[in-house]
């Protein structure tokens, strides 16, 4: 509904854009409607074209003049309908208003009315006997309504603030699908400054389409991602990308055998892989410096093809500084480690973490043992959806990862590391 507002911009997304991505959340079929069946009565000419053109047992109507809402307010309007057959508004200032939830079984009610000129909203509202539905507190920002150009200041402003906080990567209501296969599903997370995390998750759950998404290696399919208060989509992407390090096995697999370290290490500045040219003079600096905060500094000189996995990790790390990133993604970067390799590693991790104006740290893995005592934060996916995320005393229990992993699993703790046990079933044959 809204013609009006099919073109009018929030950011880099119309408002029509918005809701429908928000509504899409919920996984049901989205029909946006244009043109009415029977014209010129307002909501009722959309609700009523909507039940005679779809084939559905109740509807949720929306109106993009709403642009700021968004699915967690849908959800507990939906559960607060599925107590009841009955219709159920949304309780606003000058009485009820969008969203509203109708079942089917209104349309003859709503037709009488159009043809006897009752268009009212409100009229129908009562006439229905129907409830009303109160949003939290913490919800009810979302409900402007846009009419006039002071009602648009208040939403850009609102939704500018809401975006530009402290957080360093922001991720909303992300949708991922290949075909009709769902990659990821209504994603939203958030890391600050000052926190490190942990990404947690089975094989398959969604992390590479989720982290390939945030590099901008992989276009969404609806969603908002922001990096340092800018929108995906909206600014010069290869530019803020560089505030993303990137630590990864394919990034290790690119790399050319004869380019000595400190190259690799300055090819990050720019991006670039297979440096070729003449470094500046100030880039062989700044690439020296990093080397010696990843405790490298004497690989300098030395050929990629000769340096252990452990010491292409640290040449790595020291590569995604260059360009001074707010964060720092690590995709497994223990992957094809010795043990040993591992542990001064993990040692060497803890230790950058802890350091004045460090990134904030990303690291993906499938091995608890790998959680050093910098990381603050775990997020738990499942099935292309966040299963738990928060704090490590609130997120890494036993409960939750046997529910992510779908076994068994006993979590441990000991002298400040992790543990875990997977308990055997006897019916499980591989």
């Amino acid at each position: 509904m809204g013609r009006d507002k099919s073109k009018l911009l929030l950011g880099s997304k119309t408002f029509l854009q918005r809701i429908t991505e928000t509504a899409r959340q919920l996984g049901f079929p989205v029909e946006q409607i244009f043109g009415d069946i029977i014209p010129h009565c307002g909501p009722l000419s959309g609700i009523h074209t909507a039940f005679a053109r779809a084939r559905c047992e109740a509807g949720l109507f929306l109106s993009c003049d709403m642009p700021l809402i968004q699915s967690d307010l849908l959800r507990d309007l939906l559960r607060a309908a599925g107590e009841t057959p009955q219709p159920i508004f949304t309780a606003g200032e000058g009485g009820v208003g969008f969203p509203f939830v109708l079942p089917r079984s209104t349309a003859s009610t709503i037709l009488r009315r159009i043809r006897g000129g009752k268009v009212s909203l409100q009229g129908l509202s009562r006439a229905l006997q129907s409830r009303m539905y109160s949003p939290p507190a913490a919800m009810r920002d979302q409900l402007v309504n846009v009419n006039t150009a002071g009602d648009y200041k208040t939403v850009v402003d609102r939704w500018t603030k809401q975006w530009r906080s402290d957080a360093i990567l922001e991720v909303r209501d992300l949708v991922i699908r290949r075909g009709q296969n769902p990659l990821v599903s209504g994603f939203s997370w958030k890391v600050k400054r000052g926190e490190h995390w942990i990404v947690l998750g089975p094989n398959g759950c969604g992390k590479t389409s989720l982290f390939s998404a945030l590099l901008g290696y992989l276009t969404p399919t609806a969603g908002d991602i922001f990096v340092l208060g800018e929108e995906y989509g909206n600014s010069d992407w290869p530019e803020l990308r560089k505030k993303i390090g990137l630590v990864s096995s394919s990034l290790r697999q690119m790399m050319a055998d004869t380019e000595p370290a400190w190259i690799t290490v300055a090819g990050g500045k720019y991006a670039m892989i297979d440096f070729w040219g003449t470094p500046k003079k100030s880039d062989r600096i700044e690439a020296m410096r990093l080397l010696r905060q990843a405790e490298a500094e004497y690989l300098a000189d030395r050929p990629w093809g000769v340096l252990s996995q452990g010491e292409r990790q640290r040449v790595l790390i020291a590569r995604a500084l260059m360009p001074k990133p707010a964060l720092l993604i690590m995709d497994e970067p223990c992957a094809g480690l010795d043990p040993a390799a591992r542990e001064h590693f993990l040692d060497f991790l803890d230790r950058l973490g802890r350091k004045r104006n460090a990134p904030s740290l990303v690291l993906v893995t499938h091995h608890v043992e790998e959680i050093m005592p910098v990381f603050t934060h775990a997020l738990i996916m499942q099935q292309g959806a966040k299963l738990a995320e928060g704090p490590l005393a609130k997120t890494l229990k036993s409960s939750i990862l046997s529910a992510a992993f779908g076994t068994a699993i006993q979590l441990r703790r000991i002298d400040g590391r992790f543990a875990l046990h997977v308990k055997s079933n006897p019916a499980v044959i591989i």
